[in-house]
């Protein structure tokens, strides 16, 4: 297995125009919890690793002002063409780098994973107002079909190196004990919020080819692997696509 020479962080720029065709985004129930959450209006946020805005238009078609933090920059590139016209500030950071202004909101979608441990809790502090949200949200899509998941996970066991089959439920990187004991937070919640979508199995192969797992293999190697894939799933894909939404609030 070959893998490519890119930081894994900012592997998706290889891929922006396949991230945003065929990523799905996120449903409207991950914007209104987490405002209804907030209690207060929420007028401004900051998002961690926008990508190609997924998660960005979704809050900003709300009415929330979003400062859009993305710091590679093909996947910037179609940021700023997927939300011209929108309340969206994009700006070509990381989140560790940024030292904006406090604001109502800080939430990640599939990108709180990347950011550094050592510091994420205290920055995010940091940027949020007394009584803000802190959000991080994300779908890890599986194959609904367990023979069909099985069949897959053996296959492609020893050509992908890690989280394309993860475990349902399980977050990469950091979990609400984190959140409890970096002192800073309150009101922690986890929410899992169901959706299952059906997809042609080329749509599922594309939206593989965007997974960092895939993306850090060779051209060649991730070809063969997609191609194996093609022949194990069905025509149409059913996935389970349910969002784990997580919320903190800064005391």
């Amino acid at each position: 297995m070959t893998s490519a020479g890119t930081p894994r962080g900012l592997l998706f720029g290889t891929a922006a125009e396949s991230y945003e065709r065929y990523r799905l985004g996120y449903p409207d129930e991950v914007v209104a919890r987490t405002l209804s959450y907030a209690g207060r209006p929420v007028a401004s946020a900051v998002e961690v690793g926008a990508g190609t805005g997924k998660a960005t238009r979704a809050f900003a078609s709300r009415g929330v002002r979003v400062v859009a933090l993305e710091p590679d920059p093909e996947m910037y590139a179609v940021l700023e063409r997927e939300t011209a016209g929108m309340p969206v500030e994009t700006v070509p950071t990381t989140f560790e780098a940024y030292d904006g202004p406090p604001t109502g909101l800080v939430y990640a979608a599939a990108a709180w994973h990347w950011t550094d441990p050592s510091t994420r809790w205290t920055h995010a502090a940091d940027l949020i107002e007394p009584g803000g949200v802190l959000a991080m949200f994300g779908s890890q899509l599986r194959l609904a079909d367990p023979a069909v998941e099985e069949a897959v996970g053996v296959a492609l066991a020893d050509r992908v190196d890690d989280s394309a089959f993860r475990s349902k439920g399980e977050q990469p990187g950091w979990d609400l004990a984190d959140i409890e004991g970096s002192g800073l937070f309150e009101d922690v919640r986890d929410a899992e919020l169901a959706r299952e979508v059906t997809v042609s199995r080329q749509e599922y192969a594309g939206h593989l080819s965007t997974i960092s797992a895939f993306l850090r293999l060779g051209a060649e190697d991730r070809q063969d692997v997609l191609r194996l894939v093609l022949e194990l799933v069905p025509d149409q894909v059913a996935l389970d696509a349910s969002v784990d939404l997580q919320l903190a609030r800064r005391r």
